[in-house]
């Protein structure tokens, strides 16, 4: 086993599959696919534990994986339209559980890893449809992205039900974008981008969780939320293959700090005026619903906790000095997530964050006056 891990590294290295390669990835053609790795016999989605190598699998994410499509002309996607058949009621319910204890986490978590999300070259589909650019576009866009997340926390899994029907009304959203993507930029969604997504919602909270507050979580619980993510990854068209959710927690770990080291620090590190557009109106967008959000200290938490570095003053030429201002919204955020380690701190703000929620849905009085009644109402 040293031995592989060893050989995989080694793998990874001299493929350099940088930030760089990153960009031209449509253009590479993998040079070894996971599938060989495969026990004979087994499934070909389905990677032997005992062999896998999380070096390989970004490897070939990032090479094959983005000239993979993942909308109506492929058939994981056409084809994912009922539940798989590794899906398990406990575990899944398990994974909501999990939500609802750590809800202020992993909703800072989440914020994150759509800021994150902000700096890969797919941010052009975002710019096309002209709803992310503005502070309240794009507040109604992540208010509803925020809405359809809480069903599947909430909701029970069967056909017909609030969960069933919002992942078809999220299927129908990312098959329309990827057409007019290809409109426009000869250009459709491709695995690569489902699974960087994923990493969006689930990859910060997992290995970064005591840095978001997420503390004492046990493997079990880590396992039924891994779980959640694997299946709403399937049923969005992601390929088994390309899924980051895997059973084993430890290999999801692999595989989600690797592409943070791989793609998005690299891509933090040269954000450009689109980024900054984006970024922008997200953060302002959603201080209707969080008041304390301030771009230049959320962007520097976030390279904090991209980088694993509990050290606001990250020495880098692209980060200027903290205002005084931003560094009081940093301090802030950095003491409530050291407090989170505390059950009733983290079960005040559980309901914090809960009532936040509900006023949303039916008073959000601070978007009011920002972006007018009809506005700052969002229905999905």
């Amino acid at each position: 086993m040293h031995a592989l891990g060893a050989a995989c590294r080694a793998s990874l290295d001299s493929a350099d599959v940088t930030s760089d390669a990153y960009e031209s990835l449509e253009k590479r053609e993998p040079e070894t696919s996971i599938r060989e790795i495969n026990i004979s016999g087994t499934d070909d989605n389905v990677v032997d534990a005992y062999n896998f190598c999380a070096e390989k699998f970004v490897e070939q994410l990032l090479t094959e994986g983005s000239n993979i499509t993942c909308d109506g002309t492929s058939e994981s996607f056409n084809g994912n339209k009922d539940l798989p058949p590794y899906y398990d009621e406990i575990m899944f319910k398990k994974g909501q559980a999990f939500f609802h204890k750590h809800i202020f986490g992993l909703f800072l978590s989440k914020l994150l890893g759509l800021l994150a999300l902000l700096s890969l070259p797919s941010l052009r589909i975002l710019m096309m449809t002209r709803k992310s650019s503005t502070p309240m576009t794009a507040y109604k866009r992540y208010m509803g992205t925020i809405f359809h997340m809480c069903v599947w926390y909430d909701s029970d899994f069967q056909p017909g039900s609030k969960l069933w029907k919002s992942i078809a009304n999220v299927r129908n959203m990312h098959n329309a974008a990827s057409k007019r993507s290809n409109l426009c930029f000869k250009t459709r969604i491709t695995q690569m981008d489902m699974a960087l997504t994923q990493f969006g919602f689930m990859g910060l909270g997992l290995i970064r969780s005591k840095m978001l507050g997420i503390h004492y979580a046990t493997d079990d619980e880590w396992k039924g939320f891994l779980h959640l993510w694997r299946v709403i990854g399937y049923l969005v068209g992601t390929e088994d293959r390309f899924n980051l959710c895997r059973e084993s927690v430890q290999e999801t770990q692999e595989i989600c700090e690797l592409l943070a080291r791989k793609v998005f620090i690299p891509r933090m590190a040269k954000t450009g005026p689109d980024f900054d557009l984006m970024s922008s109106a997200l953060i302002d967008g959603m201080r209707a619903m969080n008041p304390v959000l301030h771009q230049e200290g959320f962007l520097r938490y976030l390279h904090m906790v991209l980088r694993n570095n509990p050290d606001p003053e990250i020495t880098d030429e692209q980060l200027k000095p903290l205002s005084k201002i931003a560094r009081a919204r940093l301090n802030l955020i950095l003491n409530v997530t050291w407090a989170l380690q505390y059950t009733i701190v983290r079960v005040l703000l559980k309901y914090c964050q809960i009532w936040t929620l509900w006023l949303m849905r039916v008073c959000p009085f601070l978007a009011y006056s920002r972006f007018g009644f009809e506005n700052s109402h969002v229905r999905i």
